[in-house]
């Protein structure tokens, strides 16, 4: 679960805000990841508070909270750090600011891959790189293109073997700016 980046569209900690289901935002998907099984891990930026803030709800104690040390580069690096320290295995990318997930999602999302393949969330338009499962062999090609200067997925994704889970797009919004976190609160929003 990714949830350190510095919201500055939003101007507050998106992890933080108020999910129209109750909770906070990140509460809400790390309550969502532990359904899958897996281990469920929140990626944060120091003094957040995000480890404090879970240890609220008893049930997501069992999340581990890991503070990434500065330089904060964005999510794809974000993922290589992941990827250092847990060796090896798979990866079920999340962002905290997705309020539309779902277990059933989720569950596919979790389902074994090959390990040099990546299971994208997409709705035939867009896709969700931040929704998606990353194969347990891909850690040498990401810290390859790192060190040649690829900072983005839209830049790293095209080179590798993908896998297309077609999603509604609703499970692809995500919260930017206030704009954005008025609309899930309407009641005509699923």
């Amino acid at each position: 679960m990714l949830c350190g980046g510095r919201s500055r569209r939003m101007g507050r900690d998106k992890a933080l805000l108020p999910h129209r289901h109750g909770g906070s935002l990140l509460q809400h998907a790390c309550a969502l990841a532990l359904t899958t099984g897996l281990e469920t891990v929140c990626l944060s930026s120091p003094g957040h508070g995000h480890r404090q803030h879970l240890a609220t709800t008893p049930a997501l104690r069992q999340v581990t909270v890991l503070e990434e040390q500065p330089p904060l580069e964005g999510p794809l690096l974000a993922l290589g750090k992941l990827m250092t320290t847990y060796p090896g295995r798979p990866i079920l990318l999340l962002a905290c600011d997705l309020p539309n997930l779902t277990p059933p999602l989720l569950n596919t999302l979790a389902t074994p891959l090959p390990p040099r393949r990546v299971r994208l969330a997409t709705d035939g338009i867009r896709q969700q790189p931040l929704l998606a499962s990353y194969g347990s062999g891909l850690a040498a090609n990401l810290h390859q293109a790192v060190a040649a200067g690829v900072r983005s997925f839209r830049q790293w994704l095209p080179g590798l073997q993908v896998e297309w889970l077609r999603v509604p797009s609703t499970a692809l919004v995500n919260l930017n700016n206030p704009q954005d976190l008025a609309a899930t609160h309407d009641d005509n929003h699923p």
